[in-house]
């Protein structure tokens, strides 16, 4: 009577990415008990068990660089929105008094609010240290600085000499 012989590749799997202080052990026991008699399905759901264990420090270490990643994205799209608001209803209102309406104000604080979470979401210390913080946060400072100056440049440049009726909010008569 011939041996049973476990899935091959089942067998590959475990011991390529399997936990490398166990992996003879553990094969050695999950072959001997197909070898009694178990199943192949339930082979290979001892073998995803055993993987998934092993592989769960990288697992949480790449969902927790994605993250952070986001968290920065966002972080630096809210700073950059909210120049751009700032600048955008400077340029409309003209003045400190028509530019502070109750919908700016909110839409800047939830920006801010948003990019201040982001930053600090993405410049929490991690395993790799300190400095990766605080390389990730001079990055996006200046990265949001170089952005709004450009954006500031830009809106200058559109500017007119007067302010066309669908562009201001401020009366056609403040301007020459």
């Amino acid at each position: 009577m011939s041996e049973r012989v476990p899935p091959k590749i089942a067998v590959w799997l475990l011991r390529k990415w399997g936990s490398h202080y166990h992996a003879e052990s553990m094969a050695g026991d999950l072959i001997e008990q197909y070898r009694q008699g178990r199943s192949r399905a339930w082979y290979w759901k001892q073998v995803a068990a055993a993987l998934s264990v092993a592989q769960a420090p990288a697992i949480r270490a790449s969902v927790s660089a994605a993250g952070r990643l986001l968290a920065r994205l966002v972080a630096e799209a809210a700073a950059v929105l909210s120049i751009v608001v700032i600048v955008d209803q400077a340029r409309r209102a003209h003045s400190l008094a028509g530019a502070t309406n109750v919908t700016f104000v909110a839409v800047l604080a939830a920006l801010i609010t948003v990019a201040g979470v982001g930053y600090l979401i993405c410049t929490r210390p991690s395993k790799q240290g300190r400095m990766h913080a605080l390389l990730s946060a001079w990055v996006l400072t200046f990265g949001v600085i170089a952005l709004g100056a450009g954006t500031l440049t830009w809106a200058d440049t559109l500017r007119a000499d007067r302010c066309p009726a669908a562009a201001c909010v401020c009366p056609v008569a403040d301007h020459p």
